[in-house]
């Protein structure tokens, strides 16, 4: 069993609502509470699973940066990835590491001097990490002097400014470090995890501590479109490459059987080229300033120059939302849509068209490239399945006829598509599977449906939006942040009336503070409408979406559909977070001391359904008691605000239970009397 710190008062609360008879409720609270004061990893994973089985909507972004541990993070990025890894896929070498150039031929025959024809000389017999970093690096001075990238390793786990982790090997530009000796996560071009022994039971372990660096790799080159790694356990060897929908990998190879394939791969990660390497071709770089090239509403050409980066999500199978501020008071947001939705460009013209208020007008727009372009050539098979995971019914068991590669494909085969028609290798990169796929009626959420594909299609597109303006968490006062949450719901409100659309994806990342003058007296906005759905449409065959759990409604995270009342219920939340935890961080409360440990951590621990639950306790009167608690005494004139919107959203039944439905009927009955009580309380301040 593992240890806890647990003390016997810590149960006293749970005991007595269980001796008093409480009700339900009251017990499954003290539960909850009892469960969040252990830490998330003395939970068994079974426990922090989710309970349904289907397409994952937990991903590692959908966390907030104070609730992220290693394990954490690791655990969810798993959640996200586990359907849509691919190993041993066709076509890898001739797309990423053919020789392209003459000096690339020379450093491959210079390099293989090295080898005696049984092994390479010099690699160590016992290859513990010291010696083969050393023997690396005695290759890369002896061979690739001239080339543009260096290996680098960390020798403590805080040398990354940003984040800890101590990365075994991995490619940068020159110089090695700054003054100080510190790396940079936006410097780092391939990521290289070190074993001494090749260990089949520990791929999974080994797989997502790769990817954690990778997912920071990301999060601070949020543009790059895909990310190269590599594992190298003894003497194999395994290729990987990363992008929004996934990842995949070479054949593992060992590099005394295969010298070649070695060589190909450190000359390979040491001189690619920036297309290669997966850098944001799309971005020109001039006179310490980056521009981007975009056809604005009358089809012309325009350069928009990007200033400070607004919004970043972390995670790897995403989105991938990164906003910029423009030079002109705009906002460039660079984001994979599923190809199965409809661009946010349609759904903000079609809210224009439709007269809606508060929320961003398009500028420019431009399709930069999809994950089905930078995968063409590649031939895919079935997902890797980990041990103990159920198949998915959205990945399909078998592959396709068309497809004539096995996980038991030979290193002979990575040249496949060269005599295969180009016929069959379009049919091949559809994914298309012939497995019948579960039917999706007009009753079932497009937020679990199942799809075909083996991995998801997604478009990589920048927008241009107006005006620009600061999340929401950046508020200044109390007013500014009552106001801007008031005129968003305005907003919410005017898209799904007049505009028919459903936004779907509130949290504190997608609601801006603006100024009134250049919002039509706007003071807070909606953006972000990749999520949104057209009212009374149906799925839309996209794989999955996902969101930051800590503002789902309680019945979203329980998979029912998604309706207009789950986005206000939304809004609730983020007004809660921003008062219970940001305001602390905004200077309010700076003589008070903050509580050490917030109620709200319980918004982001655990399954789907625990965390409904918690919230479902913590929307109780009492609950809700506890968590005004938590903010500092400047927003003590929020209080009435928080529970007067709370009866509203959550009231009574015929049997005094707590009710989550959405009324039937006209939805202002539910606008209406949320806006008017944020006036109310704006108008005493």
């Amino acid at each position: 069993m593992t240890r806890t710190s647990l003390q016997f008062a810590q149960f006293r609360p749970l005991v007595n609502a269980v001796i008093a008879d409480s009700p339900d409720i009251d017990i499954w609270v003290a539960v909850f509470n009892l469960v969040a004061d252990a830490t998330p990893s003395t939970l068994p994973p079974s426990s922090i699973a989710p309970t349904f089985r289907g397409t994952p909507l937990k991903t590692s972004s959908s966390r907030l940066a104070d609730s992220e541990t290693r394990e954490i993070v690791e655990r969810d990025l798993f959640e996200e990835m586990k359907n849509c890894i691919f190993r041993n896929v066709g076509g890898f070498w001739d797309k990423f590491f053919k020789s392209r150039n003459q000096e690339q031929d020379e450093m491959l025959k210079g390099i293989l001097t090295a080898y005696n024809g049984k092994r390479w000389t010099d690699f160590p017999t016992i290859p513990d990490e010291k010696p083969v970093w050393d023997w690396l690096c005695s290759l890369e001075e002896d061979f690739l002097e001239n080339a543009p990238y260096k290996l680098h390793t960390t020798t403590t786990a805080n040398q990354f400014k940003e984040r800890k982790g101590q990365m075994d090997i991995f490619f940068k530009l020159a110089p090695q470090t700054d003054s100080s000796g510190t790396f940079y996560y936006k410097d780092v071009l391939v990521i290289g995890e070190q074993k001494k022994s090749y260990d089949t039971g520990r791929f999974k372990a080994d797989l997502f501590q790769l990817s954690r660096y990778v997912r920071s790799v990301f999060a601070d080159q949020p543009t790059r479109r895909f990310v190269h790694a590599f594992s190298f356990c003894a003497s194999k060897m395994e290729l990987w490459v990363f992008d929004r929908s996934g990842a995949y990998s070479s054949d593992i190879f060992d590099i005394h059987d295969e010298p070649d394939k070695f060589a190909r791969a450190f000359v390979g990660y040491a001189t690619m080229d920036d297309d290669l390497m997966g850098l944001d071709t799309f971005i020109e770089r001039k006179d310490k300033h980056r521009y981007v090239i975009v056809d604005d509403v009358n089809g012309k050409e325009i350069k928009v120059k990007l200033q400070n980066a607004m919004v970043r999500q972390k995670a790897i199978v995403c989105r991938g939302t990164t906003c910029y501020e423009t030079q002109d008071s705009h906002v460039a947001k660079f984001s994979w849509a599923s190809d199965k939705r409809k661009l946010e460009v349609e759904q903000l013209n079609l809210a224009q068209a439709m007269g809606v208020e508060g929320v961003a007008k398009v500028v420019a727009h431009r399709r930069i490239t999809s994950i089905a372009e930078m995968r063409d050539g590649l031939l895919f098979s079935t997902a890797h399945r980990f041990r103990g995971e159920d198949v998915q019914p959205n990945s399909p068991l078998s592959t396709t006829s068309n497809m004539s590669t096995t996980n038991k494909r030979t290193s002979s085969d990575d040249h496949a598509l060269d005599n295969v028609p180009s016929s069959k290798r379009r049919r091949s990169r559809s994914q298309k599977s012939k497995l019948t796929t579960m039917s999706i009626g007009k009753t079932k959420p497009s937020l679990y449906t199942p799809g075909e594909d083996l991995w998801e299609n997604r478009i990589y597109s920048c927008l241009i939006i107006s005006p620009a303006g600061r999340v929401i968490s950046e508020f200044r006062n109390i007013r500014e942040l009552l106001e801007s949450l008031r005129d968003a719901i305005k907003a919410h409100q005017s898209l799904y009336i007049k505009g028919k659309i459903l936004h779907r994806d509130i949290s504190s990342n997608n609601i801006i503070i603006t100024k009134p003058e250049r919002a039509n007296g706007f003071k807070g906005m909606l953006i972000d409408l990749d999520l949104a759905k057209v009212r009374d449409s149906g799925p839309s065959g996209a794989r999955h979406r996902t969101g930051t759990m800590q503002f789902m409604a309680i019945e979203v995270l329980r998979k029912t559909d998604h309706t207009y009342r789950h986005d206000l219920e939304s809004f609730f939340y983020v007004l809660l977070w921003m008062c219970a935890c940001q305001s602390w961080w905004n200077g309010f409360g700076s003589v008070e001391k903050r509580p050490q440990k917030s109620l709200l951590r319980k918004w982001g621990i655990g399954s789907f359904e625990d965390i409904a639950d918690a919230k479902e306790g913590h929307m109780t009167v009492n609950g809700l008691e506890r968590i005004m608690g938590e903010f500092p005494k400047a927003l003590d004139v929020v209080k009435p605000l928080c529970l007067k919107i709370r009866k509203i959203l959550f009231p009574l039944d015929k049997d005094e239970r707590m009710s989550f439905r959405t009324p039937v009927g006209n939805p202002t009955q539910l606008y209406k009397p949320i806006i008017v009580v944020y006036d109310e309380i704006i108008s005493k301040l």
